[in-house]
């Protein structure tokens, strides 16, 4: 039994530090889980108080084995925390989403790398710095998604119609003189049944939607227009 408290006791510090993971992790999960993101707050606080617990592990069996510069085991620190990030990116990966020319999940990917280099630092013990990463990061993902920065958006447009090409042409020019630019097509037709499919990726400066969309959808002349 005394050994048992000896051990918790001795065990104190690092207990500390997987809570204090847990904490950092926690608020870093709440932004994410507020977007309605897949990694939410969950998911960080398990990333980041399993990179600590790592590093905790390293750090605790290193004490025990009394591993020096003059031992012949070798317990390279930072080749335990290249491993930590190594596995992350694994799991980060997971959240990226490409759909055709769209990508998704590249900031929730980030997250979950940077939250588990908090969690390494906590286990290392530098709670300044972690807690100063901590404050970074909230910074960068409640603060900064606020500050309006001008960027185009990229639209895909899908038009169906039964006729000849030339409705295409008037598409084009409404789309030129809507300051809409047409990145790429792809145009197919069937001459017998006169049937004709037109995809167009359209690039439009601002965020709004671009209000020639709207002129398209009240003409009768396509049977089908879909656009993302």
């Amino acid at each position: 039994m005394e050994h048992l408290l000896d051990s918790m006791r001795g065990d104190s510090v690092y207990a500390l530090r997987i809570l204090i993971a847990m904490i950092f992790g926690g608020l870093v999960g709440l932004e994410r889980q507020a977007r309605g993101r897949p990694a939410g707050l969950r998911t960080n606080i398990l990333v980041c108080i399993g990179s600590a617990a790592i590093i905790v592990a390293f750090q605790k069996v290193s004490g025990e084995f009394n591993v020096g510069a003059e031992s012949v085991i070798r317990m390279d620190p930072a080749r335990a925390a290249a491993g930590v990030i190594t596995g992350i990116g694994f799991l980060g990966a997971g959240t990226i989403v490409k759909s055709n020319d769209f990508v998704r999940g590249l900031t929730t990917a980030a997250s979950i790398w940077v939250v588990s280099a908090i969690g390494i630092t906590v286990g290392l013990g530098e709670y300044f710095l972690s807690g100063f990463l901590t404050l970074m990061v909230l910074i960068s993902l409640y603060l900064l998604h606020r500050i309006h920065v001008k960027a185009d958006t990229y639209y895909r447009l899908r038009l169906e119609w039964t006729g000849g090409l030339d409705l295409l042409e008037e598409v084009t020019t409404v789309l030129e003189e809507s300051n809409v630019q047409i990145q790429s097509r792809n145009i197919s037709r069937q001459p017998k049944l006169g049937q004709c499919k037109v995809n167009l990726l359209l690039k439009h400066e601002g965020r709004e939607e671009p209000i020639v969309i709207t002129k398209f959808q009240d003409d009768e002349r396509f049977d089908e227009i879909a656009w993302l």
